[in-house]
């Protein structure tokens, strides 16, 4: 079956890999067969979340024939409060 990894780095490039795994393979399988751990340490280090199709995923989920699996960062800002501080910004000062 054929699946895709892809993580967005804070700085960088995009990073999509593309892969043929065997029916039954999990995400845990996938990421280890991407090798991208290896390519991007900062993933041993942060709290990765997982999701497929906006659906957050663990590592023992087993993937099907055209998952792409997103690797996502934390977010360093509430969205909420970044639209608010992008709100601020914009408004004239008196």
């Amino acid at each position: 079956m054929n699946i895709a990894v892809f993580y967005a780095p804070e700085r960088g490039e995009p990073d999509l890999r593309r892969l043929a795994l065997p029916a039954g393979a999990t995400v845990g399988q996938a990421l280890q067969a991407s090798g991208m751990l290896g390519a991007h340490p900062e993933l041993t280090w942060i709290d990765i979340l997982y999701g497929i199709d906006g659906q957050r995923v663990t590592l023992q989920r087993v993937l099907q024939d055209g998952d792409r699996i997103d690797l996502c960062r934390p977010l360093l800002v509430d969205p909420m409060t970044a639209r608010r501080l992008r709100a601020a910004a914009s408004k004239p000062r008196r």
